[in-house]
């Protein structure tokens, strides 16, 4: 499936989650990405990395990569981690650890988790609570919701909507159906969980 109808598929399903659109247009047709051009990973920051990691285990995804780096204000090549010579980070921190997790299918991207310490970063988010304008929305397709609301539900997640049905157009305009929920991993980022009706 082309990464711009994975993409407006997330951004529809979100949008309807929250009650933002009834029925969205479809897409226009649009050309094709630029040859060779790759949508590579989402990294988000979080606070503890180890909470962070359990989270994303517990609805599936595998640890492909676990690196970290030391002297993160050196900058370069710190074994794939960024110091703070290459972003603008909240705190001086000289260590840091990078997890690269992806799911089962080879297509679709992968989820990268970056944690600093020493000291560790503040947040820059200002309302935890909501989101916003820079916020970002994980979504993550599963095999069986039940079983992943279960398991979270045992590790004290917090969620904006359980589990429920949902009925939307898909990209090309044909129904689309499902269940999904909405969750905070540990560092308030939302993410829709979602398993789609066979069809």
């Amino acid at each position: 499936m082309p990464m711009h109808v994975m993409i407006y598929r997330m951004a529809v399903m979100f949008a309807a989650a929250i009650g933002m659109v009834a029925l969205a247009p479809p897409v226009e047709a649009q050309s094709p990405p630029a040859r060779g051009v790759t949508l590579q990973r989402t990294t988000l920051i979080v606070a503890d990395i180890g909470k962070s990691v359990d989270f994303y285990q517990q609805l599936g995804l595998l640890k492909s990569a676990d690196i970290s780096g030391t002297d993160t204000d050196q900058g370069g090549d710190q074994g794939g981690v960024f110091g703070a010579a290459d972003l603008p980070l909240t705190a001086d921190s000289k260590h840091s650890r990078l997890v690269v997790l992806r799911g089962g299918d080879d297509r679709a991207g992968v989820l990268a988790l970056l944690w600093y310490d020493r000291p560790q970063l503040p947040s820059a988010r200002g309302n935890l609570v909501g989101i916003g304008i820079g916020d970002i929305l994980v979504g993550i397709e599963v095999p069986d919701l039940q079983a992943a609301y279960s398991r979270l539900s045992q590790s004290g997640t917090r969620f904006q909507r359980t589990p429920g049905r949902f009925s939307q157009p898909s990209a090309d305009g044909s129904p689309q159906t499902g269940q999904h929920m909405l969750a905070y991993d540990p560092d308030g980022h939302m993410v829709e969980i979602s398993q789609m009706d066979r069809r």
